[in-house]
């Protein structure tokens, strides 16, 4: 094997290395970005509760209003 052709595979070889470590540089920050989403999660997870909650007692308040409206109308029919 010549010295220039050892000096290429050396040159070929570094740059694959430094192309690997700036993936991996660019793996680490995605992730980085995954964990921050997931905090914020949490935040909207508490709002999605409230929200639920929210909606289960609307929910309830409506279906006492039909069982309310549902006694007039049967009242009324009556008379």
């Amino acid at each position: 094997m010549t010295t220039a052709s050892l000096f290429g595979k050396l040159k070929e070889h570094e740059l694959e290395m430094n192309r690997l470590k700036v993936q991996e540089s660019e793996d680490k920050h995605v992730r980085n970005i995954a964990l921050k989403a997931a905090k914020n999660k949490k935040k909207q997870d508490s709002s999605d509760e409230s929200e639920e909650e929210n909606l289960s007692l609307l929910s309830k308040k409506f279906s006492k209003f039909l069982k309310r409206n549902r006694n007039k109308e049967s009242n009324k029919q009556r008379y």
